[in-house]
């Protein structure tokens, strides 16, 4: 499997395929940066900006290889080991985003000014854990808007658009419950709280999201 993984990533790589979606991330990031802004918010927007750039990311990972070189290497290692190997190389990028993301955010940021000693490192820990809700969700929702899930290529993209903004907005959606956590503006307290359930949504969603993706690709080629 780790050689099916590197095989993976060095095809993404070497294509620059990467390029459109690590842009896009850095884009919503920099449109989302005031200066003095609170580390909670900052690590919750970028949370809620990982959503379509880790989706868009993850199925470009799973539409990167040619469809006769997907063939061979599904007939030598399996349907559901090439698949599970794509779907490894893409969380493994996305989470290279999250941390370069997170960080950045971080060291452009203040603590928040309600509290003498505000409590940086709860501030810290709960927003990676945001950070890490939206790098799953979005890893999830990649693997369902690509193939062999979703075939026609614009119906992958709308519904990659589509359900990116339900996943930020959506009062439901674990990533809003991950922001809304760790906002910390609108606190008197500046205190945020640990959005592990939102976490513990996000785990399953990504379990549920890539058991789909590898069963449909056994199906498609009839294992």
């Amino acid at each position: 499997m780790i050689q099916l993984t590197h095989y993976q990533l060095a095809l993404l790589l070497r294509s620059q395929r990467w390029l459109p979606p690590v842009l896009l991330f850095a884009l919503l990031i920099v449109a989302g940066w005031f200066g003095g802004q609170q580390y909670g918010d900052s690590l919750g927007w970028c949370a809620a900006m990982l959503v379509p750039a880790t989706a868009y990311l993850t199925r470009t990972v799973l539409t990167g290889e040619p469809g006769a070189a997907r063939a061979c290497l599904a007939a030598v290692a399996g349907p559901r080991r090439a698949h599970l190997a794509a779907l490894y190389a893409a969380l493994a990028v996305n989470t290279l985003l999250a941390v370069v993301g997170g960080g950045f955010e971080w060291l452009v940021s203040s603590p928040p000014p309600a509290l003498a000693d505000p409590p940086l490192a709860a501030i810290a820990l709960h927003g990676s854990v945001s950070v890490l809700v939206g790098l799953l969700s979005g890893t999830a929702l990649g693997a369902l808007c690509a193939p062999p899930v979703l075939r026609r290529p614009a119906a992958g993209v709308l519904l990659l658009a589509a359900a990116s903004v339900a996943l930020m907005v959506a009062p439901v959606s674990p990533v809003n419950a991950a922001v809304r956590a760790v906002f910390t503006s609108s606190s008197a307290s500046a205190r945020t709280s640990d959005p592990l359930l939102p976490l513990a949504a996000a785990v399953v969603l990504l379990a549920l999201a890539w058991a789909a993706a590898v069963r449909t690709a056994a199906r498609a080629t009839g294992d």
